[in-house]
């Protein structure tokens, strides 16, 4: 699905934060990256989706490389989903309907309010009303939200930068079912930078380790 062949990628005229880097990462994997603060995990997420585009070496999903596709229309079948997600100053419906609003996803259907609060439910966010203005959500809540928005788009791969960093153990728990449930039964990709002791309890996953712009798979 996704395969990356020698990819570099440096800021300036510093050393490569990633040097040579080829990987294939298959329909339904589950990807746990590790390494330093530093070390250029945000980075290779952002590669993933086209946000970055390698300095050498090439990205391919689905057999064709990042560059010949649709920008938006990328982003919304490969998302990328920051540590500290930018939510508008507005409602919490709004926050969630707002990709629907662009031309890629305006022949989706926004989601119902039922579906919203559905989502809300799972992710022990019932008590946050739809009115609620977004900004005013605590980090925790503001996390769980953008993880939200995401997932309404079903994407076909999630790029997810410390999902859980600002949970507590038991809602940590909750995310962390929910997309290895995800994972396991919709066969969406995930590949998750994690700096917790979490590994996926009831999914096969992959374990790697970036550091000095080299990866290496761990043993899982």
């Amino acid at each position: 699905m996704l395969e990356l062949q020698n990819v570099v990628f440096g800021y300036r005229d510093s050393a490569p934060v990633l040097n040579g880097i080829s990987l294939v990462i298959k329909e339904g994997d589950f990807l746990i990256l590790r390494g330093p603060s530093g070390s250029g995990k945000s980075t290779f997420l952002r590669l993933l989706n086209g946000l970055l585009e390698p300095q050498e070496g090439i990205i391919l999903f689905h057999g064709r490389p990042l560059s010949s596709y649709d920008y938006p229309s990328l982003r919304r079948r490969v998302i990328y989903l920051p540590q500290t997600p930018v939510l508008l100053d507005a409602s919490v419906r709004d926050n969630l309907c707002l990709p629907f609003r662009f031309r890629s996803a305006r022949k989706a259907t926004p989601p119902t309010d039922e579906v919203v609060g559905e989502y809300l439910r799972v992710f022990r966010l019932e008590d946050v009303s739809l009115e609620a203005n977004a900004r005013n959500l605590s980090v925790g809540q503001k996390q769980r939200l953008a993880l939200i928005r995401v997932l309404l788009l079903k994407p076909e791969v999630l790029l997810l930068d410390e999902p859980t960093a600002s949970l507590d153990p038991e809602v940590c728990r909750v995310v962390e079912d929910y997309l290895e449930t995800l994972n396991q039964e919709q066969g969406v990709g995930i590949v998750m930078v994690n700096h917790s002791d979490y590994l996926p309890r009831r999914v096969n996953y992959r374990l790697f380790y970036l550091d000095h712009g080299r990866l290496r798979e761990e043993e899982a």
